[in-house]
């Protein structure tokens, strides 16, 4: 595109004769949008146009507003320079500063002149104000980069009226200015008596800084300046990174966050962090904000075998004068412990053991297997013993039935634990289990021999002990079977069920029919005896 040279324009400047209107402007010539002072400097004319191709020449007329079309105008300018563009097709052209006679308000009428020949007449497209003008100069923010021991920027500039026709400016005292900081925070200062004005704000955040004036003068706005805060490097220290816990404890991980300024390392308060697994997948940060001296602390029940935490910033507020990228790693190591959850223990009439238990390993989610040892004291105090050992896994119930017992004693369940999978032993509560015991005294078939059809007389004493005594005591009101197995044979038959006397005897007589053993029991005993017999007596039949 071809620009038109540039140059100062003087009323002497101006054209003699008439500024010719066309009917209708040519349609391919440029559209022209606006016409208006720039808003920097009003002695500049902008001119807006719309076009295809290129534009080749712009003619501004001016005359002062109110006057007649056919007046002579007092200005014609043709140094225009393409300043910026809106979009493809649609640009601003801008004049040098203008000088007239007279300070007012011109009315700006615009020929346009495409590259092909095409020209475009607007009359009546703007105005220029050329007036003395309020402007802000030498508009400075400090600094631009503030750190975190130096948040606190100050803006400063001076008010001037300038007059458009001889340049000249003059201080613009009482003026009120209006200051935004941090992009949205806005504030106010008055000028002194040479129109300096200053305010100062402590940042947080940075961002665009301007000035602007809006009184009886007009429109006036600094330049914006761009106030980036300075990061300062960090480091979270750790007073312990590595921990060896047993499952149900807590850990309180504590620490100094710290920023550098020049080479000394300096405690950060107030800034929030947080403390969680490192790389989750599903997140549950523990918080903590550092306290005056830059303290943290964060308490966590951890859980697993091991487990590795990070401590680092959380997402929000951002804070620009840190970088926000320290971290620190937590490594955890969890023992986990032996809770058995179920242990029952069951003695039943002949002296068998039913064992039905359950382990939880504390701290862990682990299906290996578990070796649980069932034991037997008779004390309960010492000399434990393994009767048997049960393979299980975690939180599994198992069963032992018909596990050979004694008549009376303690048992418990026993877990020796694992070194290698980081697994304290542990034992359940020990249960007594015991009955008492019966016997059949004196037991005896008579006589012996006997002639067939006569009869034989079973009698016997039953008595009973209990667990931990010595004493042997009749049993009374009970039922005693009396059995006999015939010679040769190997099976036994009930021939009578009896009552004990008070005393425990009994007696019964049965025909003498055939050789054969004779035996008194107590098979039938309550949930805390054991059952109990006589002694076999063997009678010959003749």
């Amino acid at each position: 595109m071809r620009h038109i040279a540039r140059g100062l324009v003087t009323a002497g400047a101006v054209l003699v004769g008439t500024f010719a209107i066309p009917g209708t402007a040519h349609a391919a010539g440029p559209n022209v949008k606006d016409a208006y002072s720039d808003q920097a400097d009003w002695s500049v004319l902008d001119v807006r146009l719309r076009y295809s191709g290129s534009v080749d020449r712009i003619t501004a007329r001016l005359r002062p507003v109110g006057g007649s079309a056919s007046d002579a105008p007092v200005a014609t300018i043709t140094d225009f320079t393409h300043r910026y563009d809106y979009s493809s097709g649609d640009s601003t052209w801008a004049s040098r500063p203008i000088h007239l006679d007279t300070l007012g308000d011109y009315t700006v009428d615009i020929e346009a002149t495409g590259s092909s020949g095409e020209t475009t007449v607007q009359q009546n497209a703007g105005t220029l104000r050329y007036q003395k003008q309020p402007v802000i100069t030498g508009f400075a923010v400090t600094p631009t980069e503030p750190d975190i021991e130096h948040k606190t920027v100050t803006a400063a500039g001076d008010m001037v009226v300038r007059d458009p026709s001889t340049r000249e400016t003059v201080p613009l005292p009482g003026a009120t200015v209006d200051l935004t900081f941090d992009e949205n925070i806005d504030t106010t200062a008055v000028t002194d008596d040479t129109g300096h004005f200053s305010a100062s704000h402590e940042t947080t955040a940075g961002g665009w800084t301007s000035a602007q004036y809006r009184g009886d003068l007009g429109f006036a706005a600094s330049p914006w300046v761009d106030v980036r805060p300075k990061a300062a490097p960090t480091r979270i220290v750790l007073d312990k990174s590595s921990y060896h816990v047993t499952a149900g404890d807590k850990i309180n991980v504590t620490g100094t966050l710290q920023y550098q300024s020049g080479t000394e390392w300096k405690p950060l308060s107030g800034s929030p962090l947080e403390m969680d697994y490192k790389d989750c997948t599903t997140c549950s940060p523990t918080a903590s904000t550092t306290d005056a001296n830059g303290r943290f602390s964060f308490v966590k029940h951890p859980y697993g075998s091991k487990s590795i935490y990070e401590v680092a910033f959380q997402s929000y507020p951002y804070n620009p004068f840190i970088q926000r990228t320290s971290t620190a790693d937590v490594t955890v190591a969890v023992t986990a412990t032996t809770k058995f959850t179920e242990f029952t223990a069951r003695l039943d009439e002949y002296a068998r053991l039913e064992v039905t238990g359950s382990v939880d390993l504390v701290g862990r989610d682990t299906n290996d297997r578990i070796a649980v040892d069932i034991q037997y004291s008779a004390n309960g105090t010492t000399g434990w013993s393994t009767k048997k050992t049960v393979q299980t896994t975690n939180s599994s119930q198992f069963i032992v039935e018909r596990l050979p017992g004694y008549t009376d004693g303690y048992w418990r369940l026993h877990y020796a634990g694992s070194t290698t999978k980081d697994i304290k032993g542990g034992v359940s509560s020990s249960l007594r289990r015991n009955r008492a015991l019966t016997r059949i005294k004196d037991a005896n078939a008579s006589p012996e021999p006997v002639t067939k059809g006569r009869t034989i007389t079973v009698k016997g004493v039953l008595q009973e002990r209990a667990a931990g005594s010595t004493t042997w005591k009749a049993y009374g009101a009970k039922k005693v079977q009396i059995l006999f197995r015939p010679k040769g044979k190997t099976t036994w038959y009930l021939m009578s069920t009896v009552t004990t006397a008070s005393n425990g005897s009994f007696s019964k007589g049965f025909k003498a029919q055939q050789d054969g053993t004779w035996v008194p029991v107590f098979s039938y005993p309550d949930s805390k005896h054991f059952v109990g017999e006589g002694t076999e007596d063997y009678v010959d039949v003749r």
